[in-house]
């Protein structure tokens, strides 16, 4: 909840609002493109990939009319108000309403979408000059690319450091939006908290207005603006005078803000909150760490293990790695001596991408298949590791839980998820099948429970379990996740991400009290064996000749067919997990093994996208 006072559009839309129409008149003005305005605006100063333009779009431009002409006359005496008539701008929006351009609704705003020569899709860019929507070469800049990979602080810093039109822009739209963000205050809320929660709940900002001013130096940033004739609020003034350096502080082990008029006044925390970095400021309570992943004690005789794995341009994405799995093993062994139970989460960008795929594509193209096993044995051991303990462990997922992800998840007793929870096993877009327990998984909490009540429809089970995998089938939420069975019935969604790993606490401690025994069971997964093998093979072939998928897809969503169905049996029968995941770990190297899966996972990692070969 944000405390707002009742004024024209409250807080985060008219400080976005106004904020992203200087941004917008400034590059028209200046000559900037679309694609050098989105990339400016986007991840490199903290803020999402849509940028400014492309959020635009998916505003709609008749609404971005609307909203101008509400603001421009409900503030008469905003400093600021004179943009949202500005000629550059009106000019722009005016002409494209009247063009029907509205952007993603009428399939044409500030970017129009069109199909090349290859019949894949382009997006072309509106020239301000022209008005025609033309193809734009993608920007490129020098401190862009010297700097994006550093962490927020010290990007942002770099960045204004510079010279160039990138920095140009970045510092204004950096400047402009601090200077407001203060200049509203007292008006729409007295209090920074309440803005900056705004700008990161809301907008989806990596950090709000008043802790970016905070990074840059509030004194330095200040004098600045001044320097360049923008007019800095008197209260910021009053609080440098007054010895206060930064409008946020850590006082005596308390977080305090600066408040108008009073000086700095603690922020009270929620109470189902548990903020990892403070926790680990304190020395003993870090067990264990390495550079991708921690084992961190959260109080209450309980271990919370934190993955913090960064890609190469700085993001954490959690990929799983050998670094991530010692600590595993490592953690299983602390916690069964020394905790009562486990949470596996963070508070990273994601809860894991999946395992590490450049691991998989090195070790495919060295034929090194004594590697690529191991790591596949290293992400099944798991479930055996986790659920053979006597304390309870529960997984914390949230937002991207792929492919290794989702069978972390899986892997533990419970789970305890966030609402916007995005699960599934996409590894057939590189040309290989879940391989760490993910497609046995699916057989034990999907197919088995069916088998053992003799259900009539039990090849209908099958087949949904080998779509979900084939397709590489990913939740829109934890709600779907648990009908596509990566989540139990037992598993429980939390609606506030932000009380997630005090959530899953209370769910190892209220597990803990209740006697918890482990769960591993051995012969509970049921091999259909030849016979609905059969059926799947002709599903799969049916959409080969149909032109639904490729050869090379035939042959992956086989691979998926004959684990899913324990391979080639005379008839069903129960078998323990082992069996699954030996046949994984078989069609995992075979496929490896392919020049074509060589090629998806290579173009994977290089573009980001699938390749359809």
């Amino acid at each position: 909840v944000v405390i707002a006072n009742d004024t024209p559009n409250f807080i985060g839309n008219r400080l976005a609002f106004i904020g992203s129409s200087q941004t917008m008149q400034f590059a028209i003005k200046h000559g900037y493109t679309i694609p050098e305005v989105d990339m400016l605006t986007g991840p490199l100063i903290g803020r999402p990939k849509t940028g400014t333009f492309r959020l635009a779009d998916l505003v709609g431009i008749d609404v971005l009319t609307y909203i101008a002409n509400n603001l421009y006359d409900l503030l008469p005496d905003d400093p600021e108000r004179e943009v949202l008539k500005a000629a550059e701008l009106t000019d722009v929006l005016n002409g494209m309403v009247d063009r029907n351009w509205l952007g993603n609704k009428t399939k044409v705003g500030f970017s129009k979408q069109v199909r090349g020569a290859d019949g894949q899709k382009e997006y072309l860019q509106l020239d301000f000059n022209t008005f025609e929507h033309e193809a734009m070469q993608k920007p490129r800049y020098d401190s862009v690319g010297a700097h994006r990979t550093k962490p927020l602080p010290e990007r942002l810093k770099c960045m204004l450091a510079e010279d160039d039109r990138a920095a140009e822009l970045v510092w204004f739209a950096i400047s402009h939006t601090l200077n407001y963000a203060a200049t509203i205050m007292p008006e729409v809320t007295t209090d920074p908290v309440a803005i900056d929660n705004v700008m990161k709940w809301g907008f989806m900002w990596e950090a709000g207005p008043f802790e970016i001013w905070d990074m840059l130096g509030v004194e330095d940033i200040g004098r600045r603006m001044e320097d360049e004739g923008m007019v800095v609020p008197n209260w910021v003034k009053e609080m440098l005078e007054r010895g206060a350096t930064s409008f946020y502080r850590t006082q005596e082990g308390r977080r305090q803000r600066w408040l108008i008029e009073q000086g700095y006044v603690n922020i009270q925390t929620d109470p189902k909150m548990i903020l990892l970095s403070d926790w680990k400021k304190d020395e003993r309570r870090l067990i264990t760490s390495n550079i991708s992943a921690s084992l961190v004690d959260i109080g209450d005789d309980v271990a919370l293990l934190e993955f913090h794995a960064t890609t190469p341009n700085g993001r954490v994405m959690n990929m799983l790695d050998l670094d991530i799995l010692s600590i595993v093993e490592e953690s299983a062994a602390r916690v069964e001596g020394d905790f009562a139970g486990l949470v596996v989460g963070n508070q990273g960008e994601h809860f894991s991408a999946g395992a590490n795929i450049f691991l998989i594509a090195v070790s495919a193209q060295q034929g090194n298949w004594e590697a690529l096993d191991d790591l596949s044995q290293k992400l099944q051991n798991m479930r055996k590791l986790f659920t053979g303990l006597s304390r309870p462990v529960v997984a914390a997922p949230f937002y991207m839980t792929l492919g290794g992800g989702t069978e972390v998840a899986m892997a533990c007793d419970r789970v305890v998820a966030a609402a916007e929870t995005y699960m599934g096993l996409p590894e057939v877009g590189v040309g290989i099948l879940p391989a760490g327990g993910g497609t046995k998984e699916l057989v034990r909490r999907v197919v088995s429970p069916a088998a053992k009540i003799e259900h009539p429809g039990i090849d209908s089970y099958i087949q949904n379990i080998s779509l979900t995998i084939a397709m590489a089938k990913i939740s829109s939420s934890a709600f779907e996740a648990r009908d596509l069975g990566f989540m139990t019935p037992c598993d429980r969604v939390v609606m506030n991400k932000d009380h997630l790993l005090a959530e899953a606490k209370a769910e190892v401690l209220a597990m803990a009290s209740s006697a918890y025994r482990p769960t591993f069971a051995a012969k509970n997964c049921y091999a259909a064996g030849r016979d609905s093998l059969a059926t799947l093979k002709v599903y799969i072939d049916l959409q080969l000749q149909a032109g639904y998928i490729s050869d090379h897809d035939a042959k992956v969503a086989n691979k998926v067919a004959y684990v899913v169905c324990g391979g080639e049996l005379s008839q069903p029968q129960w078998v323990d997990e082992q069996y699954f995941l030996d046949l994984e770990r078989e069609a995992l190297l075979s496929l490896a093994g392919e020049p074509l899966t060589q090629a998806r996972l290579w173009h994977t990692l290089q573009t980001g996208k699938p390749l359809r070969n």
